[in-house]
């Protein structure tokens, strides 16, 4: 999943049965920075292509890009 593989670069896996580190939110931030595509057609989940998530994961601004925006 892709939320696992960033949370990974990030240097905090998500872990089972502990609050995430990255969560599918943190994917919409990168779907609408237009960063990753959501190549899914099913409204209750997204499908990544990995070469792509590959690419975020080793971006030097990761962190940021996966931040809240300020309000």
């Amino acid at each position: 999943m892709a939320r696992d593989r960033i949370a990974g670069a990030l240097g905090k896996p998500n872990a089972h049965e502990q609050k995430a580190s990255a969560t599918s939110f943190v994917v919409c931030r990168f779907i609408a920075r237009s960063l990753l595509i959501d190549l899914s057609g099913n409204p209750s989940g997204t499908l990544h292509h990995p070469g792509q998530v590959a690419e975020v994961c080793v971006r030097g601004d990761l962190a940021e890009l996966g931040a809240p925006p300020l309000v």
